[in-house]
């Protein structure tokens, strides 16, 4: 028998320091590793990227012809892409579709009418789906209640988590002495960091605030101009894109991670922190609960005052329980790559199985 051809749309490694650019990058290198005699998996990849993942796949470099001329292009017996925005399409409409829509948080930080226009787009892209995969139940309730599903079946498949280590590390050189607490993720509004400036203020001198990601949007200039009227600058920093290196020694020494935002298909920060055995305290939005469980602290209100009790209190409660670290620990082991690739793979061979047995009744 063939193999079964699949692309794996992969185009947003060209933006690797986001989100996306690293679930790309995880999912790639999975595949990469997977042994399986039923498919043959090409990769679409930046141009820079082709021969990234080595030589058990095949690649596509993204194109304009690929993108304006799909129809021009090499077919496949079914087409994955990890992300809703993707600009790149099958050549042909008979080519089964997977598409996965990781969240819609344009609906809260886009205007009516923009987020009207790009609600439209995506639902043409669901039109056109044989299946959906959705990153979270949360992201599921969203969707259905925003796009015309019809009989298009949604898969709910956590992405995996996987945090990169190394045998030694230096202290980065924006890191304070003090008792570091660490915050990770583009600085936008949606992060809802501001929240943890008068916060800040509340605590003891010896906590110091880590908040780290693409500061180049207007909120952080906002948040650091209003860090500085507070006086905050020598506790709360704010350093820009980290390395691997220099957030894995920040996950390593960290007494604890915030996670405020309101927006998140998933949101991988706080499982990260887990694999580390070190406390979270987030918010209660969005797919945060659903994820962490109750292996998280959650602020019920964002009063600087509740939030810095709430905060001293629970780390006196986790500090005298030794358990909890390692409980955390196996919660963060649910999410990995492996496990979210055999979903996929079983989803593919499911349409796929299922396309050939349609064909053989006709």
């Amino acid at each position: 028998m063939d193999k079964y051809s699949v692309l794996i749309d992969l185009d947003r490694l060209k933006d690797l320091n986001t989100g996306l650019g690293q679930v790309a990058a995880f999912f790639g290198d999975e595949i990469s590793h997977l042994d399986d005699d039923r498919f043959k998996f090409t990769l679409l990849v930046p141009k820079k990227f082709k021969g990234y993942f080595g030589d058990s796949v095949d690649y596509e470099v993204v194109s304009l012809k690929r993108r304006y001329f799909p129809f021009l292009c090499k077919k496949y017996d079914l087409w994955y892409t990890i992300h809703q925005d993707s600009a790149h399409f099958p050549s042909d409409h008979k080519t089964p579709y997977v598409i996965t829509i990781n969240d819609l948080n344009f609906l809260g930080e886009k205007s009516p009418a923009k987020a009207k226009i790009r609600l439209k787009k995506l639902q043409q892209k669901v039109d056109r789906a044989t299946a959906i995969t959705v990153i979270s139940k949360f992201t599921e309730s969203v969707v259905r209640e925003n796009l015309n599903i019809g009989n298009i079946p949604i898969h709910v498949i956590y992405c995996g988590v996987k945090v990169i280590t190394f045998d030694k590390v230096k202290k980065p050189s924006f890191a304070p002495e003090g008792d570091l607490l660490f915050s990770v993720g583009v600085v936008q509004m949606k992060k809802n960091y501001h929240v943890l400036l008068e916060f800040m203020q509340l605590l003891p001198n010896n906590y110091k605030l880590i908040i780290a990601g693409n500061k180049s949007a207007v909120y952080a200039n906002d948040l650091q101009q209003r860090i500085n009227a507070l006086g905050l600058q020598n506790r709360i920093l704010l350093p820009g894109i980290i390395s691997e290196e220099d957030k894995f020694w920040m996950y390593n020494n960290c007494q604890a991670v915030l996670f405020p935002s309101r927006f998140e298909g998933m949101g991988f920060p706080p499982v990260e922190a887990m694999r580390f055995g070190k406390p979270v305290f987030a918010s209660t939005f969005s797919s945060i609960p659903e994820v962490s469980e109750n292996h998280a602290y959650y602020w019920e209100s964002f009063d600087p005052g509740e939030m810095s009790h709430f905060f001293l209190e629970k780390m006196e409660e986790f500090n005298k329980n030794p358990a909890l670290p390692d409980a955390l620990k196996k919660h963060s082991l649910k999410f990995t790559w492996e496990a979210n690739l055999k979903a996929y793979i079983t989803l593919f061979k499911n349409i796929l199985d299922e396309l050939i047995k349609n064909k053989s009744t006709l």
